[in-house]
């Protein structure tokens, strides 16, 4: 009797399980139906979209960033606040220096201080490999190192959800690249190409953001802020010491004043002759009668 019942007993558990696992199946079956066909109201940009997220490509976007250095993007910046006796010589020893590790220069602003010096700053770009031997440079080509700071940033993370994101909007350009082939009516066709547009948009954002940020982990900057610290001796002007020159200067300098104003007097003598003549004979036609007026008055 109990060896019946144990069999029963197994038995019974075996249709359970099996008729547990044709629903699950079922079900499943049900739900793929379902999510395969979009809705009425669904875009051309979310009909093309729809299944990415579970595809095995999109999974790998959620991959872990690896923990060794050489595998991240590091965007490395420095900046360095230097001391130098001559400005020209530094320039000189920096272009060497430059040279050597394939840097170059995108700002530079100098100026004197009213003691004469120079003072600014140099910004260089230059690529990852040979950041650390230029860095390490400037206390050859430079008299004080006053201060030094160095900070690194980790993008890989950044980088690599921009690629992901790339990768699934690639793949939907190319959905609606399909579909647009398969539109017959006109509003589907100026949809899709409304969408397609938008999505090819954020690609080549996408595309300028990776880019921006390759170019910074290639190429690391280093900002030099420097100081001359030489002392200037004004210069004498060798003019200032010419006395000959000076000499001869003052000398032509009152000829021709004196050359002037005889010219300028011989130009109103004979400019203006016939006024002076006329006032001329007047004056002296007054002294005439003023002086006979006088002997006149002797006389009596």
């Amino acid at each position: 009797m109990f060896k019946k019942t144990k069999w029963f007993l197994i038995v019974l558990l075996s249709l359970t399980l099996i008729g547990c696992s044709s629903g699950e199946d079922q079900s499943a079956e049900e739900s793929t139906a379902d999510t395969s066909e979009p809705s009425e109201g669904a875009t051309s940009e979310e009909v093309a979209t729809n299944g990415l997220s579970e595809t095995p490509e999109s999974k790998d976007s959620s991959k872990v960033i690896p923990d060794n250095t050489e595998d991240k993007m590091m965007v490395y910046e420095a900046h360095i606040e230097l001391e130098t006796e001559d400005y020209d010589q530094f320039y000189q020893s920096l272009q060497e220096k430059m040279n050597e590790t394939e840097a170059y220069i995108v700002e530079t602003n100098i100026h004197k201080t009213e003691q004469g010096n120079r003072e600014g700053h140099i910004r260089l770009r230059v690529p990852q490999n040979h950041f650390e031997t230029l860095l390490t440079g400037f206390e050859d080509i430079s008299d004080t190192i006053q201060s030094r700071n160095v900070s690194g940033r980790d993008v890989t993370k950044e980088y690599v959800d921009l690629e992901s994101r790339l990768e699934a909007k690639n793949k939907v350009e190319s959905r609606l690249l399909t579909f647009l082939e398969q539109a017959e009516k006109t509003e589907d066709l100026i949809k899709i190409s409304q969408d397609l547009e938008r999505v090819q948009a954020e690609i080549e954002t996408l595309k300028g953001q990776m880019n921006y940020l390759e170019n910074q982990s290639d190429f690391s900057t280093i900002t030099v802020s420097l100081t001359e610290t030489k002392v200037v001796v004004p210069k004498v002007d060798s003019q200032e010491l010419n006395t000959w020159e000076k000499t001869k200067q003052a000398f032509f300098s009152s000829v021709n004043g004196l050359v002037s104003f005889f010219s300028w007097l011989f130009i109103f003598i004979i400019g203006y002759s016939p006024v002076i003549v006329l006032f001329a004979a007047i004056a002296l036609l007054g002294w005439l009668w003023i002086r006979s007026r006088k002997k006149r008055a002797d006389e009596n």
